[in-house]
């Protein structure tokens, strides 16, 4: 039965380990498309850059915890609260990135993000 928990838990981090990474792909394209399809860039996307970039690197210390929480020889106890406490904090991460930034930067500042007529 402690085996299979083991097991169980190591594949979790594997999957948390993929998720960190499409987060982080789809964050980098983000920035990447900043100002596409007529390069031009609005006031969101230049000020909204350094937290996306920071946010983007965060996620992939993410992808790099649970990489290494799925393969480290670590007790079973130890390698369950990493997951947990990296569940909440690239949760966390994620909603600030979906929905804290544009919330922050378009709504309270009221910075022009290029959307309108």
């Amino acid at each position: 039965m402690a085996t299979q928990h083991v097991t169980t838990v190591r594949v979790v981090c594997a999957v948390c380990a993929i998720a960190a990474l499409l987060l982080a792909v789809t964050a980098g394209s983000d920035l990447y498309f900043a100002g596409y399809p007529d390069s031009h860039l609005t006031d969101y996307d230049s000020a909204a850059e350094m937290p996306k970039r920071a946010l983007m690197w965060g996620e992939w210390g993410f992808v790099l915890l649970f990489g290494v929480l799925a393969v480290a020889p670590v007790s079973a106890r130890a390698r369950s609260i990493g997951l947990l406490v990296g569940l909440i904090a690239i949760v966390l991460v994620a909603m600030v990135q979906w929905f804290g930034m544009p919330w922050y930067f378009i709504t309270h500042l009221g910075i022009d993000n290029g959307i309108g007529g």
